[in-house]
């Protein structure tokens, strides 16, 4: 009886992983122009269904699957960045083939359980986020784009001692816009203001904080510093190039986007969740507080099932609101055009990767509903971290698809949070003690 209850948590948890990768591998296919509104609401819709995961197979094959998944999505993402985003993208990720190549090769030795081969995969992997982010940033020229300008003029408007929610501006290059509209105020909460603007203060372009976040991301999701089992340490480090591969990373960091700054944060919830609940509350606090968006996912954690619920709830809930606040003590009335306002009468981007794109304008009171009921629906029936990001996932899909915009940015973070989902799980983030020649995972608990 005790083997079958085992069997079929095992089995129940390997679900979410396989269900991550699939979700991360399909939405790498939202490069191509043509299928990827189908693509977006095929993702959204295994989201969902996410919250009745089952057996996917047997827990031996999970190494084979995750691995397998994973280096299928990389081979698929080169092939698509030569066909729909052109050979000179391509090639940046043929250059990064060669480390790509060691990294598998360590991972099939059965090396990586050893903490200095995956030191070593890890730094690798580091070395791929920071080429990407050289050659985009560096070889290419800055694109014409308002969210790039608006952070280099928030830094600069800091310098002056000025206000960057009322005296930061940009040319709108959205195509909505009329013909000389300027943007005014900074569209984004304080936390990433500091982040953007201090990058460009300390390295002279507000985009290495996209690369420098990425980086942080694939060593959390290695985690070299923790003895694993050869599993737990191949399947990490597999999701950690099948990430850095994606080809629309390139264009994320050259865009200046800065969806992927709260990945960290939901990176090092994961670890945590288990461990240290209270601390994880606090960054999840933290990765909420990085874009607006995210206050759709507060019924997600008002309804999560478990012991610490209303404590996590109210710790993140409480996070988030202290690191927004500064902007509304340093002028309220600025702060609440630039962050809230502005954001409510975003017209409809027929460019968008949603419904959007076809031309239908969601009415709010669905748009809300429909969040809200999936939020609901996937925070009711609780369960481990990787649940948890699933169904943030989830949440966060289904407003994308029905909102009034969503971009490739968009969706490479929904890809990220499955991957994050995956390497979440118990299994993968326990570390192992050692009892003669066999590791054994200490119980997560």
């Amino acid at each position: 009886m005790m083997a079958d209850m085992l069997q079929s948590e095992r089995s129940t948890r390997f679900g979410y992983q396989g269900i991550g990768v699939v979700v991360f591998v399909l939405l790498a296919l939202t490069i191509v122009r043509p299928i990827e509104i189908g693509v977006a609401v095929a993702a959204t819709a295994i989201l969902v269904a996410s919250r009745s995961a089952g057996s996917w197979g047997p827990s031996t094959a999970e190494r084979t699957r995750i691995a397998g998944l994973a280096a299928a999505g990389f081979l698929l993402a080169l092939g698509l960045a030569a066909w729909q985003l052109g050979p000179f993208v391509a090639a940046i990720s043929a250059i990064l083939l060669p480390l790509a190549v060691i990294i598998g090769y360590l991972s099939m030795k059965g090396k990586l359980e050893e903490r200095g081969p995956r030191i070593l995969a890890a730094g690798l992997l580091v070395v791929m986020v920071l080429t990407i982010g050289f050659i985009r940033i560096v070889a290419f020229e800055p694109p014409v784009i308002d969210v790039l300008d608006l952070h280099i003029s928030a830094a600069e408007v800091l310098l002056d001692g000025g206000n960057p929610y009322t005296e930061a501006t940009a040319l709108d290059t959205g195509p909505n816009a009329g013909e000389g509209a300027v943007w005014v105020g900074y569209p984004y909460p304080p936390l990433t203001m500091i982040a953007y603007s201090g990058s460009f203060l300390l390295f002279g372009d507000s985009r290495w904080a996209t690369v420098i976040a990425m980086a942080i991301v694939v060593v959390l999701l290695v985690r070299p510093w923790v003895r694993l089992s050869r599993v737990q340490a191949g399947a990490l480090v597999a999701l950690g190039l099948a990430l850095v591969a994606q080809p629309v990373l390139g264009h994320v960091i050259r865009s200046a986007w800065t969806d992927a700054l709260a990945l960290p944060f939901l990176v090092g919830v994961g670890l945590l969740w288990r461990k240290n609940p209270l601390m994880a509350a606090v960054l999840l606090g933290l990765a909420f507080g990085t874009k607006q968006y995210f206050i759709l996912a507060l019924p997600l954690l008002l309804v999560w099932g478990d012991d610490y619920r209303w404590k996590r709830f109210w710790i993140a809930g409480g996070v988030a609101a202290l690191s927004i606040a500064p902007a509304f003590v340093i002028g309220p009335g600025g702060a609440w055009d630039a962050l809230v306002v502005a954001h409510l009468d975003t017209a409809l981007r027929l460019d968008s990767i949603g419904v959007a794109g076809i031309g239908w304008d969601t009415p709010l009171w669905l748009l809300l509903a429909a969040t809200v009921g999936v939020a609901l629906w996937m925070g009711w029936a609780g369960g481990p971290a990787s649940r948890f990001m699933l169904g943030l996932a989830a949440t966060l899909a289904i407003a994308f698809l029905l909102g009034s915009q969503a971009f490739l940015n968009y969706w490479f973070f929904i890809g990220a949070v499955a991957v994050v989902a995956v390497a979440s799980d118990d299994r993968l983030a326990a570390p192992v003690s050692v009892t003669g020649d066999t590791l054994r995972v200490r119980n997560p608990a």
